[in-house]
C-alpha cells in the first residue's frame, strides 16, 4: 500500500495504537528463541551459544501480525530470518553459524547480517560471539513518488550500515538444568539515520534458566535493555524426536504465546508460535503468527516398523470384566543423537631391538584426552645455537648421499615443510654437522629445519620393559553420559522384576539394567556395551519391560543414532631410505650414534 507524505501524521498515531496489546517495540524486534533452549532454532538467533550444543541446521521464519483477536485485517509489519549453523566444524569444538533478519514498517525497515563462532569450553559450558552488519533505513518502497522527493529522503539521511556485538554463555551443569547469561549491543551502535547526529543503542543483557521434570520443563527468561526489562515465563511438554508445546507470558500476564513443534519427520521439523495480547482481547491490540521450517543434517532415517508375527493363541476382550486402568511403562532418553569420535593410531615399526631401545615414546606417538591430531603430541625443544664450525666428512655412502638429497627435495616442496633432527644428548656433534649440512642446500627457507630434543628422550622404548602396542584407539563422546527416565504408571503391585534392554539395528542385546520392585526413575548411562566399549555406529532401540504376579509388560520401544567418525594416523620408524617416498605430515631424523 502506497502512502502519501503528509498521511504520516495520521499513520504513526495508528501505529501506537496498534502498540496498546503488545507493545510496539515488540513487534520491531527481531525474531528470537529462549537463549536455554536445544530444540529450537531460534535459540541461537538470541544466544550464540547454544550453537555448540545444537545438530547442524538450517532454518527458516517468517512473522505477520494482525488487528485483534479475530480480526481478519492485516497490519503491513513483516518479521523473518534465515539461520544456519553447524556445532563441530573446528578441532571438533569449535561451531559457525550466520543468520539473515529483517524486519519491514510502513516508515521504517532494518536488516541484519551477521556470523557467529561458538566453542565448548568443557563438556558442560559453551561459549559464543556474534558480529552483524546492521541496516537501518526509511521504507522507501511504501511512499509514493511525490513523497520520496521530499528533503527528509535526501542521500543524507535515508539510512545507516553500522556493527553490533553479541556474546553469550550457556552451561548444562544437571541433566536436567540449563543456565544462560549474555549481553547484545555490546558496542552501542549509533542508530541515528541522520550521518550527522548520534543515537546510541543501550547495552542489552540476557539471561535464562530452564529446568525440567521428566517429559515437562519449566523456562524464566530475562532481559533490560533499551526496551526495558522484560521477563517471560513458560512451560514445555517435550518429547525426545524434537516435538514439544510450549505456553508462556510475560511477568504482567498481558502477552502470552502459544508454540508447537512437530518433528514431520526425518531430518524436517515445523514450528509455529501464536502471539496472542491477553490484556485486551477485544481492543485493536495486534497479535502475529510465525512459522518456521527446520532441517537437520545428520539425523538419522526412523527405523520401520517390523510387522509381528501372528498369535497361535486365541485372544479374548476383557474389558468388559475388567474395568481398572491397563498397566503401562514408559522409557525415553534426554539426547537422541550421540556424536561418536576416535582416534586411531597405527605404528609400523621396522627396525632392530637394539635400535627402538634408543627411540623415545614420543617420538612414536601418544594419545592424550584431545581428539585433534595436532595435540597429539608435544613439540619438543629447538636448539637455538647451532655451532656453524661442525661439518660432517665429505666422504659419504651413495645411499647417504641420495637420501640426504631426497630429504632436501621434500622440505624444500613442502611436503612436509619441517624438518626435525632429533639429537641424543646436549653434545650431539653428528646432529649439528648434519643440520649445517642441510642448511648449505639451496632452496631452504630459516626455520624449516631444527634440530630439538625430544621432551622425554631420558625415557627410552624398550620393548622388554615398556612395550608399546603397535594399536591404540581414543574414543571421546559428545555427550558423555545421557539419562533414561523410567515412568511406571498403573503397575498393580511391586512384587516383580524390571529390565531395560538397549538392542541394535540386528536385534541383539548390547546393554541391560534391571532391578526388583518398581522401576527406578532415572538411569546415568555412559552409552557403552556390556564390555564397555563405546557404542558403534547405527540406530539403537530401548525397551522397559516388566515381569509380576500380575503378567508381563512392555513399554513402546523408542530409538536413539549413533554417528561416528575415525580419525586414523600412521607413523612409520623405520631404518630404510625407502620410507621417505612414502607422503608424510611430519619427517623426523634420530641421530642414535
Amino acid at each position: 500500500m502506497k502512502v502519501e507524505f503528509e498521511r504520516w501524521i495520521i499513520l504513526c498515531p495508528l501505529l501506537l495504537i496498534l502498540g496498546g496489546g503488545v507493545n510496539l517495540s515488540h513487534a520491531q524486534r527481531f525474531i528470537s528463541g529462549p537463549s536455554t533452549g536445544l530444540d529450537d532454532a531460534k535459540s541461537a538467533l538470541r544466544n550464540p551459544a547454544t550453537i555448540s550444543f545444537h545438530r547442524p541446521q538450517v532454518a527458516l521464519g517468517v512473522k505477520a501480525h494482525h488487528i485483534g483477536i479475530s480480526n481478519k485485517s492485516g497490519v503491513p509489519l513483516r518479521q523473518g530470518f534465515l539461520a544456519g549453523s553447524t556445532p563441530f566444524l573446528v578441532a571438533d569444538r569449535i561451531g559457525f553459524g550466520g543468520t539473515v533478519r529483517y524486519v519491514d514498517t510502513p516508515i521504517f525497515k532494518k536488516r541484519a547480517f551477521g556470523a557467529s563462532v561458538s566453542g565448548r569450553l568443557f563438556r558442560f559450558l559453551s561459549a559464543g560471539v556474534r558480529v552483524s552488519a546492521l541496516n537501518l533505513g526509511y521504507n522507501r518502497s511504501e511512499f509514493t513518488e511525490g513523497a520520496r522527493n521530499d528533503p527528509l529522503f535526501d542521500e543524507q539521511g535515508t539510512g545507516r550500515t553500522t556493527l553490533t556485538g553479541s556474546v553469550g554463555l550457556f552451561a548444562k551443569p544437571l541433566p536436567n538444568l540449563n543456565l544462560a547469561v549474555g549481553g547484545r549491543n555490546l558496542n552501542r551502535p549509533n542508530l541515528a539515520l541522520d550521518p550527522d547526529e548520534e543515537f546510541r543503542a543501550d547495552p542489552e543483557i540476557f539471561g535464562g534458566v530452564s529446568y525440567a521434570f521428566n517429559a515437562v520443563r519449566a523456562r524464566a527468561e530475562v532481559s533490560n535493555g533499551q526496551y526495558g526489562l522484560d521477563v517471560r515465563l513458560g512451560l514445555e511438554a517435550y518429547s525426545t524426536d524434537g516435538s514439544y508445546i510450549r505456553v508462556g507470558s510475560d511477568a504482567g500476564f498481558n502477552n502470552g504465546r502459544i508454540e508447537g513443534q512437530l518433528h514431520v519427520g526425518g531430518p524436517l521439523s515445523v514450528n509455529y508460535q501464536y502471539n496472542v495480547p491477553t490484556s485486551d482481547l477485544r481492543g485493536p491490540s495486534t497479535g502475529s503468527h510465525q512459522f518456521t521450517v527446520l532441517y537437520e543434517f545428520g539425523r538419522s532415517p526412523e527405523l520401520p516398523e517390523m510387522p509381528s508375527s501372528p498369535s497361535l493363541l486365541l485372544e479374548a476382550d476383557r474389558s468388559e470384566v475388567d474395568s481398572s486402568p491397563k498397566p503401562r511403562l514408559q522409557v525415553a532418553s534426554s539426547h537422541q543423537i550421540l556424536q561418536h569420535l576416535e582416534k586411531r593410531i597405527e605404528r609400523e615399526i621396522d627396525v632392530p631391538d637394539a635400535a627402538l631401545q634408543n627411540v623415545s615414546r614420543e617420538a612414536l606417538g601418544r594419545l592424550d584426552d584431545n581428539i585433534s591430531t595436532d595435540r597429539g603430541r608435544r613439540a619438543g625443544q629447538p636448539t637455538k645455537d647451532v655451532p656453524e664450525n661442525i661439518r660432517m666428512m665429505d666422504v659419504l655412502s651413495a645411499e647417504y648421499d641420495s637420501t640426504l638429497s631426497l630429504v632436501g627435495r621434500r622440505v624444500r616442496e613442502g611436503t612436509p615443510s619441517t624438518l626435525d633432527i632429533l639429537k641424543k644428548d646436549e653434545d650431539s656433534v653428528k646432529a649439528y654437522g648434519l643440520y649445517n649440512r642441510m642448511q648449505s642446500k639451496p632452496g631452504l627457507q630459516g626455520g624449516q629445519v631444527r634440530v630439538t630434543s625430544p621432551t622425554d628422550s631420558v625415557q627410552a622404548f624398550s620393548p622388554q620393559r615398556q612395550e608399546l602396542p603397535r594399536e591404540e584407539s581414543l574414543s571421546v563422546l559428545n555427550p558423555e553420559r545421557t539419562t533414561l527416565t523410567l515412568l511406571d504408571p498403573y503397575l498393580p503391585d511391586e512384587n516383580g522384576v524390571w529390565t531395560l534392554t538397549i538392542k541394535n539395528e540386528a536385534g541383539e542385546v548390547i546393554r541391560s539394567f534391571d532391578g526388583s520392585g518398581r522401576p527406578t526413575r532415572q538411569i546415568e548411562w555412559g552409552w557403552n556395551d556390556e564390555e564397555g566399549d563405546p557404542l558403534d555406529q547405527g540406530v539403537y532401540r530401548y525397551q522397559l519391560g516388566w515381569e509380576g504376579p500380575d503378567g508381563s509388560y512392555q513399554s513402546e520401544p523408542q530409538e536413539f543414532s549413533v554417528q561416528k567418525t575415525v580419525r586414523k594416523i600412521t607413523i612409520e620408524v623405520t631404518g630404510s631410505p625407502e620410507g621417505l617416498e612414502n607422503p608424510a605430515d611430519a619427517l623426523e631424523l634420530r641421530i642414535d650414534k
